[in-house]
């Protein structure tokens, strides 16, 4: 079999899923807010040997803090009668940077993974059946489809001078396309058979060098936590 571009990346893309996972879950147990910061630091440096862009990263970075301020100040006006204003300021703070440290992983990830990839790389292990696997690529690529013609229904309003509360019927269109494309997927994957044995041209599957940098990576992140955690 042919090697896929996935082959040829720094990190695979289903060990860096399996990072990020354990992130997000991370994120909801008690570690300190400042070990939180420090680990989406270094998923921006793994970002950037993914091929991630600097400009995005800062993007990214803004976006995540915009949304984080609304966090922070729920905080700061609505806490309870006991807790005095410093210490309301300090527990704003905190909640604030895990927020918007959740927040810039999540963009970030969609740079750094290509879910059809290991969708893809699940089916050929073995790890999903053909079924799922397929209804999960079909859904995936209704995404973009839907926004190039979110953006086509949005245009042709525009022509027409439709403006204000007349703007919101443009969900419609978009909904009967939704509608048609489901139903067109679904033509298509029983069009496809989906037998169970299937027969991959691309190799999917992580290299040996892959394996090493994740083994890498996942020390440098206990590391991190450690020194974080009881240095700090």
């Amino acid at each position: 079999m042919t090697d896929a571009p996935i082959r040829r990346r720094v990190f695979h893309d289903a060990h860096l899923w399996l990072a990020l996972l354990a992130f997000f879950i991370a994120v909801a147990l008690p570690f300190q807010w400042h070990t939180i910061v420090v680990w989406s630091g270094a998923f921006c440096i793994v970002g950037f040997f993914q091929g991630l862009t600097v400009r995005f990263a800062l993007q990214s970075l803004a976006i995540a803090f915009a949304l984080s301020i609304s966090v922070w100040l729920l905080n700061i006006f609505f806490h309870t009668a006991e807790v005095s204003a410093t210490e309301a300021l300090i527990k704003a703070n905190q909640t604030a940077l895990k927020i918007w440290a959740l927040t810039w992983v999540a963009l970030l990830s969609s740079k750094m993974i290509n879910l059809r990839d290991v969708i893809t790389f699940a089916l050929q292990r073995g790890w999903l059946s053909t079924q799922i696997a397929y209804a999960m690529l079909v859904g995936i690529g209704s995404l973009t489809l839907l926004r190039a013609e979110a953006k086509r229904i949005s245009l042709n309003a525009k022509l027409r001078g439709i403006k204000g509360l007349q703007r919101f019927s443009q969900w419609v269109p978009l909904l009967i396309f939704s509608l048609r494309h489901a139903q067109r997927g679904t033509m298509s994957l029983r069009a496809r058979g989906l037998v169970k044995t299937k027969v991959f041209y691309y190799n999917y599957q992580t290299t040996r060098q892959q394996y090493c940098y994740f083994v890498l990576l996942l020390l440098c992140f206990t590391m991190l936590t450690v020194l974080s955690e009881y240095l700090t």
